[in-house]
């Protein structure tokens, strides 16, 4: 049988895969606490008891979790590579002339015509 501490983990687990799937920062900022917290209450628990068969079931849990963290780190670096270049963009970009020398090229102005 599992115990309190492994029950908590689990449901804290669950909340930040919910929090992960929605995007939910600040729930995942949240649960830092709370998490760390219960991981020192079961390293007690299991130093008492040993280890239970309960603990495959959040080792499965835990990776997901951890896949998923993987995934939004990267489409976090994704978002800001793409910001970067967004940004290098507005200053103008590189072109290159006969003789294979990098030349920079401004940026169009905000001109907009419009048309009665």
């Amino acid at each position: 049988m599992s115990g309190p501490a492994t029950m908590r983990l689990a449901a804290l687990l669950a909340r930040e895969k919910a929090a992960l799937l929605a995007g939910d920062m600040a729930e995942l900022g949240a649960l830092v606490s709370p998490k760390r917290a219960v991981m020192a209450e079961l390293e007690r628990e299991l130093a008492e008891t040993g280890a239970p068969a309960a603990l495959a079931d959040l080792e499965r849990d835990l990776a997901h979790v951890a896949r998923l963290l993987e995934a939004a780190l990267g489409g976090l670096r994704e978002g800001q590579a793409r910001a970067r270049a967004l940004r290098a963009a507005r200053g103008g970009f590189a072109t290159y002339d006969r003789e294979g020398r990098a030349e920079a090229a401004p940026a169009p102005g905000r001109a907009l015509r419009h048309k009665a």
